[in-house]
């Protein structure tokens, strides 16, 4: 134990702390793993049963109905979020996962033959189960951590833990990519979907009996909730968010540099990959080179952020990271300078004393797809930084009552930005192109970097809250 105590960056920790980071280490990677097996393969399954052809006839429908999964989100995430604090976080990750279990099942059974309503049940069942999971475990492990650990006054010791927590959830999702295709392969896609469903359901029932509250933050909750105590619980938490300048400032910046990075991973990403390195094979390979890049990135950045500085650190790694305004700048050059094109000679890379190809690509395209690697390594540092040090200075300023509200707003309102920047940055990458789109990208990311460097000037909220649900909201003096 004192090894494992070791790895997460905790000095001397109590029992208390041992248990809810052994829950929070052992359950998020596994939880990891139950959602990455389809991850290859999960849209083009629904493209392919929606046209009953090729998947790339059926995206437009897959958009829509992405769509229709973010607006639910968004109009469940938060109200979720304060369930969660009304009722006990355990209560939602059990709701969650039974709701992606079934999402999982009713997406074994649909075929080109489907009806539209069915596919469409799977995408209003994951943003139901996507809206109740979002922020849940976190803000549990935050309430407990709290009372756990009062002794780590500047969090650094929480900095570490997340990071390697964070690790671990990376490689595992990795590692599951490749077995999920091979179990896709050899006995069917709708087998994969049925086991995550089974995954699902187990994941389910072991958070509902382990997510526990320590006494001292389960006297905090009362024994009987009322309707009218949720109802508090929903408006307190918007009315935190205007409740001080560093609050407001904060919290909407960073949804602001986040709503764009929606627009990366769903709209920009996979066409850069495609324009570059032409087919799936290869775009596969590339992101496993990548996700093991990450993993590396996330522990070091665990043990770096230590010696960090988050109010001067935070504004800095959001410009850097990925998504961020030097990372789109970066994007916009590469594609400018060095533009994707197909029909060159190919370069392939082949399994040893095989001729089986696991690597081929353009020619043309080596040298920017060097350039995107190195790009990725560096911003990836910097987007784990921004996780940790953020989490460092919200972990004391928001209260343990509505923490889940708060954690489930954020995202809330980073898809609502983002609704309206999918149109557009659509509307530019036909019309315009990749370069003009990286650059707009960048100009919304460093808004949300200066929005989050102004919060900074002013003093950070230090909460401390009683039995009687009182909260005392205290002016820490601003640190630059």
């Amino acid at each position: 134990m004192n090894r494992v105590s070791a790895f997460f960056g905790f000095k001397n920790p109590s029992p208390e702390l041992v248990g809810i980071s052994m829950k929070m280490a052992s359950l998020l990677p596994v939880t990891s793993i139950a959602m990455s097996l389809s991850s290859s393969f999960y849209i083009i399954y629904i493209a392919e049963a929606l046209v009953g052809g090729h998947w790339l006839g059926g995206m437009a429908l897959v958009g829509t109905l992405i769509a229709v999964q973010m607006c639910i989100q968004i109009m469940l995430d938060y109200p979720t979020g304060a369930v969660g604090d009304w009722i006990g976080q355990r209560y939602i990750i059990l709701s969650a996962f039974l709701c992606m279990g079934a999402s999982f099942y009713v997406l074994s059974t649909v075929t080109s033959h489907s009806p539209v309503w069915v596919v469409l049940s799977v995408f209003v069942l994951a943003g139901i189960g996507e809206s109740q999971l979002s922020g849940a475990f976190q803000s549990w492990f935050d309430n407990n951590y709290r009372i756990a650990v009062p002794e780590d006054v500047d969090r650094s010791q929480y900095g570490v833990f997340w990071g390697k927590v964070n690790m671990l959830f990376s490689l595992t999702g990795t590692l599951a990519l490749v077995p999920g295709s091979v179990m896709a392969v050899v006995v069917g896609r709708a087998w994969v979907f049925q086991l995550q469903a089974v995954l699902s359901v187990l994941i389910a029932l072991i958070g509902f009996f382990t997510i526990t509250d320590l006494p001292a933050v389960a006297m905090l909750r009362e024994r009987r909730p009322s309707i009218g105590r949720y109802k508090t619980l929903l408006g307190d938490g918007v009315r935190y968010l205007v409740s001080s300048r560093f609050v407001t400032l904060i919290v909407l910046g960073t949804t602001v540099a986040s709503s764009v990075g929606y627009v990366w991973g769903s709209l920009l990403l996979f066409p850069m990959y495609f324009s570059y390195l032409g087919n799936e094979v290869t775009v596969s390979s590339y992101r496993t080179v990548l996700f093991l890049i990450g993993v590396v990135q996330a522990e070091r950045a665990s043990v770096l952020s230590r010696r960090l500085d988050p109010t001067k650190w935070l504004p800095r790694a959001m410009m850097l990271m990925g998504s961020g305004f030097v990372f789109f700048v970066s994007f916009a050059l590469i594609m400018f300078f060095l533009p994707g094109t197909q029909g060159d000679e190919m370069v392939s890379l082949t399994l040893p004393f095989t001729d089986v190809i696991v690597f081929s690509l353009p020619a043309s395209s080596v040298a920017p797809t060097v350039l995107i690697l190195l790009t990725f390594a560096v911003s990836g540092v910097f987007g784990t930084l921004v996780g940790i040090l953020s989490q460092r200075l919200v972990v004391d300023a928001i209260p343990n009552r509505i923490r889940n509200s708060m954690y489930s707003l954020i995202p809330t309102i980073s898809m609502a930005l983002a609704i309206p920047q999918m149109v557009f940055f659509g509307w530019s990458l036909t019309s315009i192109g990749f370069p003009f789109t990286m650059a707009s990208c960048a100009l919304v990311a460093l808004l949300g970097a200066l929005m989050v460097r102004q919060g900074m000037t002013y003093p950070r909220p230090v909460v401390s809250e009683d039995s009687t649900r009182s909260i005392s909201i205290s002016q820490a003096a601003p640190t630059e």
